[in-house]
C-alpha cells in the first residue's frame, strides 16, 4: 500500500521503464532503416538506378534508363523488407531469446515489420500515396482501373493487418503472463509505451528534413503512428479470463539495450535526418 492507502501494481514497478523507451526507440528506427536503406535504396541499386538521396524516412532514386518494372520493384521493395523483418524477428523470438528485454524487443521490432508492410497497402489504398500508390513511383501507377486496384488493396491490407493483430497478440500470450485483467492491462501499458515512444522519436526525426512538414506527415508520422496504430488497439483482444499460471512478465534494466536504443536514434537522426545526397 501507498501512504495513501492506493494498492501498488507490483506489475507495473518490476518494469524498467528506461529500457522500455530505449529499446521501442530502437525497434522503431531500425525497421525504418532496413523498410527504406536496405529496401528502397538497395532495390534501386539493383535495378540500376541512382540513388540521389538518402534521407531517414525516403529514398530519392534516379530512374533515368530504369524500366517500368524496376520503378515498380523498388517501390515493393519496402514493404517487402518490412515483411522479411517481421518473419525473421519472430523465428528469432522463438530461439534466441535469453532476456526479458530481448523477448520484447523481438516480438515488438517484429510487429512494427509487419503492421508496417500491411498498412502501407491499407494506406496507400485509401489516399492513393505510398510505396502502393498510383504516382509515378508507386506500385499500382497506372495500373487500369485505378478504382479496382485501390478496392483490392484497402481489403487486402486490411485482411493481413488485421491478421497481423492476431498473430502478435497470439506471440505476446506465451510470455506476458499473469491472470485475467490485469495481464490485458500491463500488456496495453507496454504496447503504449513502445507506440508513443517510436512515434514521438519518429516525428522529432522527420522535423529535420529538408522537405518540410510533407514528409513528417506522408512518412515519418503517417509511418509511424498510422502503421502501427495497431499497438495502441490490438492488447484488447487479449483473453481477459484467461489464467495461465505463470507469473507476470517483467523487465529489468538493461544497458545494453539503453546505450544502443539512445546511441541509434541520435546517430539515426544526425546522419540521416537532414539527408544526405549524392551527386551534383
Amino acid at each position: 500500500m501507498t501512504k495513501q492507502g492506493a494498492p501498488v501494481d507490483k506489475a507495473a514497478q518490476s518494469v524498467d521503464w528506461l529500457t522500455v523507451v530505449s529499446l521501442s526507440m530502437l525497434a522503431y528506427l531500425l525497421g525504418t532503416a532496413l523498410h527504406e536503406h536496405a529496401g528502397h535504396a538497395l532495390a534501386c541499386l539493383a535495378v540500376h538506378g541512382q540513388i540521389i538521396e538518402l534521407n531517414a524516412f525516403y529514398v530519392n532514386c534516379g530512374y533515368q534508363g530504369v524500366s517500368e518494372l524496376g520503378v515498380r520493384l523498388v517501390a515493393l521493395a519496402g514493404p517487402v523488407m518490412s515483411i522479411v523483418c517481421g518473419v525473421v524477428g519472430f523465428v528469432l523470438l522463438d530461439r534466441v531469446a535469453t532476456t526479458s528485454a530481448t523477448t520484447y524487443f523481438l516480438w515488438l521490432f517484429s510487429t512494427i515489420g509487419f503492421l508496417t508492410g500491411t498498412g502501407y497497402m491499407l494506406f496507400s489504398g485509401v489516399l492513393g500515396i505510398g510505396d502502393f500508390g498510383t504516382s509515378s513511383e508507386g506500385v499500382i501507377y497506372q495500373l487500369q482501373p485505378e478504382w479496382l486496384w485501390r478496392i483490392a488493396l484497402v481489403v487486402v491490407g486490411l485482411g493481413s493487418y488485421l491478421l497481423v493483430i492476431r498473430v502478435m497478440v497470439g506471440k505476446l500470450d506465451t510470455f506476458i503472463g499473469g491472470e485475467g485483467q490485469e495481464r490485458v492491462k500491463r500488456a496495453q501499458r507496454l504496447s503504449l509505451t513502445s507506440y508513443l515512444s517510436g512515434v514521438i522519436a519518429s516525428v522529432l526525426i522527420g522535423f529535420l528534413n529538408p522537405l518540410g512538414i510533407y514528409i513528417v506527415l506522408i512518412s515519418a508520422a503517417a509511418a509511424s503512428a498510422g502503421g502501427t496504430s495497431g499497438l495502441v488497439w490490438g492488447m484488447q483482444t487479449l483473453n481477459r479470463k484467461k489464467q495461465t499460471g505463470m507469473p507476470p512478465f517483467t523487465i529489468s534494466r538493461d544497458w545494453r539495450f539503453i546505450v544502443v536504443g539512445i546511441a541509434f536514434t541520435l546517430g539515426y537522426a544526425a546522419v540521416f535526418g537532414p539527408s544526405l545526397r549524392f551527386g551534383p
